[in-house]
């Protein structure tokens, strides 16, 4: 799986009612879009404050 490195997002709202919308990621000049739903929004944002927030996890050495 290769990896790329995301230069510009955007979100935008394409009706309020049922909220809908889509987000566009711009890898390099390659743009992705993507329709996105309020519960996928939720999910989304939930996974990116864990994302933000987490702590660096220290290696465990074994003991001998």
């Amino acid at each position: 799986m290769t990896t790329h490195r995301a230069t510009d997002i955007e979100v935008s709202t394409t009706s309020a009612a049922p909220l809908r919308g889509t987000i566009e990621i711009d890898c390099a000049g390659i743009v992705a879009t993507f329709a996105i739903d309020e519960e996928l929004a939720h999910r989304l944002c939930a996974d990116l404050e864990r994302f933000l927030t987490q702590v660096p996890r220290r290696v465990r050495t074994a003991r001998v």
